[in-house]
């Protein structure tokens, strides 16, 4: 069966969608998982690489395709080379922008990103556990608060003036089992969520019930976008899963 330019944008657009989805998968399986995407902005990004990659690609097959041309190998080359350059990019994008962790400080979660815990902030920290950044997906640890009274003043002014908090201090970076205890002292009532989700009464009461034969609460999590709520289980104080609902 001889290739037409409309065989070829089909075989295009399905190599195209294949190479997508395993990105797709990597992305909002592996890097921004539950409901990260929602937090981070993400989805806006993919759908950009999608214009691209499953879009733009073969409908300059479409257009470019012709048995007769002598640069047909050369142009479609250029085609899946531009293709692949953007692919690339975009997921190098996402992938320095991923959150790493997801960080209990004080009374909520905070998520830190990889693009914010550069070599400088690495460098400093002593816990071997937190010298190398997750690559396959965020983890959940807690903060400890420095020692050093002025050290804390010095913090709290910075992070109030759009400066790092604890949570993208590296160096005070503790294992999640260390703060269980001031965990579940600051959980919060699910019930309590309804006053803050009045457009979503029924999304609400249909967490209440999941969770109404287990002890759970809530706490906020930060993220760039939009805030989430992360459900936690109250003797165990272990996150259950993160809820696109507002948290406060």
């Amino acid at each position: 069966m001889q290739l037409n330019r409309f065989r070829a944008f089909a075989v295009h657009l399905a190599g195209s969608s294949a190479l997508v989805l395993c990105a797709a998968t990597l992305v909002f399986l592996v890097w921004y998982p539950d409901k990260l995407p929602q937090a981070t902005g993400v989805t806006s990004i993919f759908l950009m690489l999608i214009a691209v990659d499953v879009i733009a690609g073969p409908l300059i097959t479409l257009i470019v395709f012709d048995l007769q041309k002598k640069e047909l190998r050369r142009d479609l080359a250029i085609v899946l080379l531009l293709q692949l350059c953007a692919l690339t990019y975009g997921l190098h994008a996402v992938f320095v922008a991923r959150p790493v962790y997801r960080v209990f400080s004080v009374d909520r979660f905070e998520l830190a990103y990889a693009n914010d815990l550069g070599r400088e902030k690495i460098m400093k920290v002593t816990d071997p556990r937190f010298k190398a950044l997750p690559i396959w997906g965020p983890e959940t640890i807690s903060v400890r608060r420095p020692d050093d009274a002025k050290e804390r003043i010095e913090i709290a002014i910075g992070a109030a003036a759009g400066g790092d908090d604890l949570a993208q201090l590296p160096q005070f970076y503790a294992p999640y089992e260390d703060a269980k205890d001031a965990v579940t002292k600051r959980l919060q009532p699910l019930d309590q969520l309804a006053a803050f989700n009045q457009d979503r009464p029924d999304a609400v009461r249909a967490l209440i019930q999941r969770y109404k034969e287990r002890g759970v609460g809530y706490l906020p999590m930060r993220g760039k976008v939009r805030d989430l709520t992360v459900i936690v289980a109250t003797e165990s104080a272990d996150v259950l899963e993160v809820v696109n609902l507002n948290p406060w």
